[in-house]
């Protein structure tokens, strides 16, 4: 079925679902927190949950994509 939908052209065009998330990317010092304590300390990161380590991964993917279209990624431009 996603096949069918991630092919599919809308009235105003085909969507591009990168550039959505390069717009909707904002800088988080939480998140930047926890990238520090994974390079620090990877023991203590972990141990913690699942879900945290997923969002930090769809974070650092957005902030590269964001980077990558141009976008200014630091804390001073957000």
């Amino acid at each position: 079925m996603s096949e069918y939908l991630n092919g599919a052209a809308f009235l105003n065009g085909k969507r591009d679902k990168g550039q959505r998330r390069v717009n909707a990317f904002k800088w988080d010092e939480r998140m930047e927190v926890l990238s520090a304590l994974r390079e620090s300390r990877p023991e203590v990161f972990e141990t913690l949950g699942t879900s945290i380590r997923m969002s930090l991964g769809y974070y650092e993917n957005d902030k590269k994509n964001a980077a990558e279209h141009g976008r200014d990624v630091t804390k001073e431009s957000n």
